[in-house]
């Protein structure tokens, strides 16, 4: 076990990693320093010697401005290498960690100093304590040695490395006298392109690795401000599910959303008006009161199949801008009025029931705070996700107060970019399908296929029928619904848990990230 761990370890992080990239720097330049020391001896030099003593001003001109375009030059060039290594996660990628980590211990006093004495009095040495860092792949593995007196430090230094490095952490090693800390730093090489999104059997693959099981953790919560990516990830959305059954779609500001009702494949399927979406909502209702008729009275009828026994379609409703849905209605009013009250009344029934029956809630919103989307409704849409850049408080109200001690990292510059939790309660970073630049969604949904759906229009939901209804999917099947759910969910956190265990055993062993999504893949299918 002790020659492995000595393999494992890595590169020891000491005192002088901390200006390392300033070295290296000036390293680089160097060789442009020499050249302008050449250029001075044979050019300069000569020149001031020819002076005899009489200096004059304009001679020195021309040295002066090559000496100064050479140094910013060198700096420049540089920068440029360094820089260009660092995105690239290259070398200089390595060593820009090792000066983080450097500071890191150095500003927190992770310190042994020892006092010597020397001829001229006492002297005081710094050295930090045995740390170690090693690039492994995809993963980074920090590993420091316990049993001194930074040990508790140690064990708690998890949380801030995965805020320093905006890195997720998949997995803590322990070991005799010694506890590494993995992270996975190449989540962005799982994306998926648009084009080649596509739901199946009940699922949708949204990130390599990162599945949504709709068909057990039933309905989507989406969070994210302007240009953040919320609106291509509902196309990406539109895309994958409309190939495994029928989406209905809500806009209430008529924005991009509402175009997609010009298209043959969404003619009757996309509301825009508030009347429109609150009928469309009522009609959710409606049409999984009819399906749960529908396959109540088929032939193998049998309790608790779900939609996919009886080969029926699924159905998705997606409300784009909830907030200024709601905000449309009136708090209280008429019976005849359109009101909040009336509206969560409607859907209440959908988010709790509607599994079994194979219809589906996406709600879309900057903010999911109570004030927009009641918490009844908000902690039974059991997929959240988040895009673009949220406070803290905005990332709490979307994932719970579970995870409020999570590293949630703001990234700027990279559209798409946020974080989902498939259900389980565990938030990763995710990276929405990736758009072409040149991608045209108007061409792609205007020769969008016809969606597939199970036609349940004939089927007519009598007083009686609703008493029935009302007799097996009452509030015991809500609570055996929730169960279920609950059951689920503990279930994939569980297998996250292991996965996250195997998939660092397999990297300290030397296997690749990538090599073990492909695998797993390759599992799949």
């Amino acid at each position: 076990m002790i020659n492995k761990l000595v393999v494992y370890r890595g590169k020891r992080i000491r005192m002088f990693h901390r200006n390392l990239l300033f070295k290296y720097g000036l390293g680089i330049c160097s060789p442009f320093f020499v050249l302008l020391g050449v250029y001075h001896f044979f050019i300069t030099y000569p020149m001031v010697e020819k002076m005899n003593g009489e200096y004059t001003i304009q001679p020195f001109i021309v040295p002066v401005i090559i000496t100064i375009i050479g140094i910013m030059f060198s700096m420049s060039f540089s920068f440029f290498i360094i820089r260009s290594s660092q995105l690239r996660g290259g070398f200089f990628s390595k060593q820009y960690k090792k000066q983080l980590l450097a500071e890191y211990l150095d500003e927190n006093e992770y310190v042994i100093k020892k006092t010597k004495k020397t001829e001229k009095g006492q002297k005081e040495t710094r050295k930090f304590p045995k740390v170690y860092y090693r690039a492994n792949g995809d993963t980074d593995e920090f590993t420091f040695k316990i049993g001194n007196k930074f040990q508790d430090k140690f064990l708690q230094i998890g949380r801030p490395l995965e805020d320093m490095y905006l890195a997720d952490l998949t997995a803590v090693k322990r070991e005799q006298g010694f506890v590494t800390f993995c992270y996975l730093i190449d989540v962005q090489s799982k994306r998926i392109k648009f084009e080649d999104l596509s739901a199946k059997d009940g699922k949708v693959e949204l990130m390599k690795g990162v599945v949504w099981e709709y068909d057990a953790l039933p309905h989507m919560l989406i969070t994210g401000g302007t240009g953040g990516g919320k609106t291509y990830f509902i196309y990406s959305l539109i895309s994958a599910l409309g190939k495994e059954g029928r989406v209905h779609i809500a806009d209430p500001k008529n924005a991009d959303l509402a175009d997609l009702g010009n298209f043959d494949a969404f003619k009757g399927l996309v509301a825009s008006d508030k009347k429109d979406i609150f009928k469309q909502m009522q009609e959710a209702v409606e049409l999984m009161d009819k399906r749960f008729l529908h396959m109540k009275k088929q032939p193998n009828y049998t309790i608790g199949k779900n939609y996919r026994y009886y080969g029926m379609k699924p159905e998705f409703f997606i409300v784009d801008e909830w907030a200024a849905f709601v905000s449309v209605l009136d708090k209280y009013g008429r019976d005849d009025a359109l009101t909040e009250e009336k509206l969560y009344e409607s859907i209440s029934p959908l988010v709790l029931k509607a599994r079994q029956a194979g219809v589906f809630f996406i709600l879309a919103t900057q903010k999911a705070g109570t004030d927009v989307i009641r918490s009844a409704i908000r902690d039974n849409l059991m997929c959240k996700v988040s895009l673009g850049r949220l406070s803290e408080q905005g990332y709490i109200m979307t994932f719970g107060d579970d995870n409020k001690n999570k590293a949630f990292i703001n990234k700027y510059g990279v559209v798409g970019r946020g974080y989902i939790d498939v259900g389980a309660g565990v938030p990763q970073e995710l990276y929405s399908p990736l758009v072409d630049k040149t991608f045209d969604f108007v061409e792609f949904f205007k020769n969008f296929p016809a969606m597939p759906f199970t036609d349940v229009d004939a089927v007519e939901v009598t007083e009686e029928d609703k008493e029935m209804l009302e007799d097996i999917y009452s509030d015991q099947f809500e609570n055996e619904e929730k169960e279920q759910i609950e059951l689920t969910r503990s279930e994939h956190r569980a297998q996250m848990i292991r996965e996250k265990n195997e998939k660092a055993e397999a990297l300290m062993e030397g296997v690749s990230y990538s090599d073990l999504v492909k695998q797993q893949q390759k599992e799949v299918d």
